[in-house]
């Protein structure tokens, strides 16, 4: 049976939901630059006080947005991961490559890359100067999936966060400013995989 106020989160998760994508539509076409609260509420079919009061500043929304689209991020790698619970390099591998080519496909990533605004109104420091807003979470991202399919006890704890700094880093760096093809990234991942963690 659902707990109370289960109803009241359910719904409130919902309207987080159509925000963000009215933010994520917005951004997209427009850039980032371009969203106002008020075409956010509008497109959402709130009042922009509803907005103010469900998110919080445009900053706010901006840093929901971002969290979002690194979580559907990460939920390829670990798919990925889980997908080869015995073999930690080509699951590296795997994992790398499908993140890179949904990060290729991705239309919120591109308008977050590709935009100019003089007055610097961007997303792109969420990305490149703003650890908790992505590689932390990849970090722990990634670190919990060493501990679920039990890579984690081939290392120390040192080893371990060194290991996923220096991976997530690498994915964020090919996503964010690619100078190469999607498999350079995949050989380097599975480099540092092998010299990271010994084989079981």
């Amino acid at each position: 049976m659902a707990g109370p106020g289960t109803f009241r989160d359910d719904m409130r998760a919902q309207l987080r939901h159509r925000l963000l994508d009215a933010a994520r539509a917005i951004t997209t076409a427009d850039g980032w630059s371009a969203l106002t609260m008020g075409a956010v509420a509008g497109r959402a079919g709130i009042s922009r006080q509803h907005l103010y009061n469900e998110i919080g500043t445009k900053q706010d929304l901006g840093d929901a947005l971002v969290s979002r689209e690194t979580d559907e991020f990460l939920a390829v790698t670990s798919g990925q991961l889980r997908a080869h619970p015995t073999d930690l390099v080509a699951g590296v591998g795997a994992a790398v490559r499908h993140a890179l080519d949904h990060g290729a496909d991705n239309t919120l990533l591109k308008a977050i890359l590709h935009a100019e605004d003089s007055r610097g109104d961007s997303l792109l420091p969420l990305l490149t100067a703003r650890p908790d807003a992505v590689l932390i979470r990849a970090k722990q991202a990634l670190a919990a999936e060493m501990v679920t399919l039990g890579f984690d006890t081939r290392l120390t704890a040192a080893t371990l966060d060194a290991y996923v700094d220096g991976l997530a880093r690498l994915v964020l760096s090919h996503l964010t400013q690619p100078t190469g093809p999607a498999e350079l990234a995949v050989l380097q991942a599975q480099w540092l995989t092998r010299a990271a963690v010994p084989p079981g």
